[in-house]
């Protein structure tokens, strides 16, 4: 087993048990209608029914950690043809340990969608709070973006920057 293999069942499996005490906790703090759009001034103009806000969150992060995790079960059974085409030939010569690369790369995306996720209940838990009226998330969409993108080119710099370890035969 691998520490890259490790990290991503691992940090899967811990960001989605977050993921679920979070959403319950968010759930139970929020007021029955909650802001979900706000002004420039931060004061809520579109609401919604927090049951509503529930089912929509709950549905979006199950769909988003189950069709990651379906795609890479079936790249597991692709024969290694089917990748031909990729530049990455050296690691084309090692089927098992291509598709292990690339099934734990798209074994992170639910990782991260768990944790940003848990970031933007945070904080539309405290900017529904009238104590915390001036709080600033602006950030939290650039903070997304960039977490996507590191994602998202991780897998291509890593085929492309290191070598796998030689087949035995």
């Amino acid at each position: 087993m691998s520490i890259e293999f490790f990290i991503s069942r691992t940090l899967r499996y811990v960001s989605a048990f977050a993921f679920v005490i979070v959403l319950l906790f968010t759930y139970r703090g929020l007021p029955d209608y909650t802001a979900v759009h706000f002004n420039e001034a931060g004061r809520g103009d579109a609401v919604l029914p927090k049951e509503q806000l529930f089912y929509v969150v709950a549905g979006i992060v199950f769909m988003l950690n189950i069709l990651p995790i379906m795609l890479a079960k079936n790249i597991e059974k692709l024969p290694i043809r089917a990748f031909q085409k990729l530049p990455y030939k050296n690691w084309l010569a090692n089927e098992k340990e291509f598709k292990a690369s690339l099934v734990n790369w798209l074994y992170f995306l639910p990782t991260l969608a768990n944790v940003f996720t848990i970031f933007t209940l945070k904080s539309l838990l405290t900017l529904n709070d009238e104590r915390t009226f001036n709080t600033d998330y602006t950030y939290l969409p650039i903070v997304g973006t960039v977490a996507f993108l590191i994602w998202l080119f991780y897998l291509p710099a890593k085929l492309s920057f290191t070598n796998p370890t030689p087949v035995e035969e």
